[in-house]
């Protein structure tokens, strides 16, 4: 293999390295990745947890008024982290709804047998 054909084969494997580390699906892991690793790093989970638990005998009206609040009251890197969680997960379900009801042919049952 000659010096341009080496050259050219790097550009395309290149090329296809980051057009599969692009894809929708793969950014959408990275944010939730992302998103949760700040989440941990900046909130106390067993805390929250812990007051979780409390407030989690007064039922349903309690458990959404500490969720309100524990969102609110925190600082808004951990509100924009939550988000953006929250938006990658919902796009992440979506698709894997949109897979599961896109199946190939070739799955389902032939009506000949």
């Amino acid at each position: 293999m000659s010096t341009i054909e080496k050259n050219v084969m790097a550009s395309v494997r290149m090329i296809y390295m980051f057009r599969l580390l692009g894809s929708r699906l793969l950014l959408e892991c990275y944010v939730l990745i992302l998103s949760c690793v700040g989440i941990v790093t900046l909130v106390s989970i067993p805390h929250v947890l812990q007051n979780f638990s409390i407030v989690a005998s007064s039922g349903l009206a309690g458990i959404g008024a500490f969720l309100f609040s524990a969102i609110v009251g925190t600082r808004i890197v951990v509100q924009v982290a939550l988000l953006l969680g929250g938006g990658a997960f919902c796009f992440l379900l979506a698709d894997i709804i949109r897979s599961l009801r896109l199946t190939p042919s070739h799955f389902q049952k032939s009506s000949l047998v």
